[in-house]
């Protein structure tokens, strides 16, 4: 992912495959966290690589105007 988001979209979340990752800066419009987000049987795992700035995310699952 190349923007933030307010949250992991779950629309996004469910197009992964078992195994497959998103990588996704999620956090306010100031600041993130970039998370892994790994699909596991019926669930996921997530873990934080740390701190960082992206641009907000538009759309039906991202930052209200």
């Amino acid at each position: 992912m190349t923007a933030a988001a307010p949250e992991v979209p779950p629309g996004l979340v469910t197009q992964l495959a078992e195994g497959g990752r998103l990588v996704i800066p999620v956090g306010d419009r100031v600041g993130q966290e970039l998370l892994v987000v790994t699909s596991r049987g019926r669930g996921t795992r997530q873990r934080s690589l740390g701190g960082c700035r992206f641009v907000p995310l538009i759309g039906d699952e991202a930052f209200s105007a």
